[in-house]
């Protein structure tokens, strides 16, 4: 993803902490995501590039 984008909001553990989701959750939010990529064509070096920047959020947002 660019450098240039600068995310000031609440860090994911703060955000997700307590929600209680679960790895079957993550796993289904995951599907989704690529789905939609799929329907609107994103092409493979953009989808791959977004969907390995979400797996680096995994440990913040699954509750273990």
């Amino acid at each position: 993803m660019s450098d240039d984008f600068l995310y000031t909001g609440r860090d994911m553990k703060a955000t997700h902490g307590g929600l209680g989701i679960t790895e079957d959750d993550w796993n289904a939010a995951a599907a989704h995501l690529v789905e939609s990529l799929d329907k609107f064509k994103v092409p493979k070096t953009e989808k791959d590039e977004l969907v390995a920047f979400v797996m680096t959020l995994k440990k913040d947002i699954v509750d273990k």
